[in-house]
Parts: C-alpha cells; sequence; structure tokens
C-alpha cells in the first residue's frame, strides 16, 4: 500500500513539475488573438495526472502548479483568475469523467477549457467592474474550443502510448 502511495505521489510530482514548466514557458508569449486567450498547455499533464494517478491528485498538480507557477512568473495576481478557474472546469472534467462513461477525453478537454475561459472571464468583471469584456466571451470560447480539442487529442494519443502498467487508477 505504501508502494502504491509513493507511486502515486512521484506521478503527482514529476505532472506538476512539467505542468508548472509549462504554465511558465506559455506566460513568455503574448496572448492568442485576444487578451486573456492562452493554449493551456500545462492542462494536458493535470489531465494526464487526472487520468493516470487520480481525481484528488489531478486537484493537488493543478493547485500546485497555480501556486508555484504563479510565484516562480512573478504574476501572483494571476492566482486570482487562474485557481476559481481551473477549480470548477477540473471539477467539471472529472463529473465527466466519472458521469458520462462514454465521454472522450477531447470533449472532456473542451468542456474544461470553455469553463475555465469564461470563469477567468467572469472573475476579471467582477474585479474590475467592467462588464464590457463579457463581449470578448464567445469569441474566447471559440478559442478554447479548439485549444480544448488540441489539448484533449493530445491527451488521448499519450494516454493510448502509455504502458498500462503506469495507469495507477482505471479510468
Amino acid at each position: 500500500m505504501k508502494s502504491l502511495t509513493l507511486k502515486k505521489i512521484t506521478y503527482t510530482a514529476v505532472l506538476t513539475a512539467l505542468a508548472t514548466l509549462a504554465f511558465m514557458l506559455e506566460s513568455l508569449f503574448p496572448p492568442i488573438i485576444l487578451p486573456g486567450a492562452r493554449m493551456g498547455i500545462s492542462n494536458v499533464f493535470i489531465l494526464i495526472c487526472t487520468l493516470l494517478v487520480g481525481y484528488k491528485y489531478g486537484f493537488c498538480c493543478l493547485i500546485l502548479k497555480i501556486f508555484i507557477g504563479s510565484l516562480f512568473s512573478g504574476n501572483i495576481s494571476s492566482m486570482m483568475y487562474s485557481l476559481p478557474a481551473g477549480l470548477l472546469s477540473l471539477v467539471i472534467e472529472s463529473i465527466l469523467l466519472l458521469v458520462v462513461k462514454k465521454v472522450s477525453i477531447p470533449a472532456v478537454s473542451v468542456a474544461g477549457a470553455v469553463i475555465n475561459s469564461t470563469v477567468q472571464n467572469l472573475v476579471f468583471c467582477l474585479v474590475t467592474g467592467v462588464p464590457e469584456y463579457l463581449y470578448y466571451l464567445p469569441y474566447l470560447s471559440l478559442i478554447a474550443i479548439l485549444s480544448g480539442l488540441i489539448i484533449g487529442f493530445t491527451v488521448y494519443f499519450a494516454v493510448k502510448k502509455l504502458p498500462r502498467k503506469l495507469f495507477l487508477v482505471t479510468i
């Protein structure tokens, strides 16, 4: 039992490091087309952690990525947007994976990307008091759908190619 827990913690640590690195690298580049639009490459590692190790480890990976990435990138205020958006999107993704048995990984990723983008947009409007930013929401949603598909298919093919002995939970 201790060996399995140690494996889960080790997998989570490695995937958290990769997610944090991707998060920090992505923060160096300007947004895609619109302010706030990003690809979300770090979500590849969060979703892989959720699928390989388990839901609670996926949440740990997400929270650590946001805190460490925000601290190291010097953008502490990004936590105010990333944390609620990331948590809600991972909750929705987890519910889809647990409840809807025939849901595909790309569909789960798209749902998470759209929720993430929407929540970040709403938090920005609440913090700044500028509701006009909601006009970006349809365009940000389209970008989120595209990036969610790309991230989802990346995770799908990565999980498909990984040997089954690496999976610590059953999907």
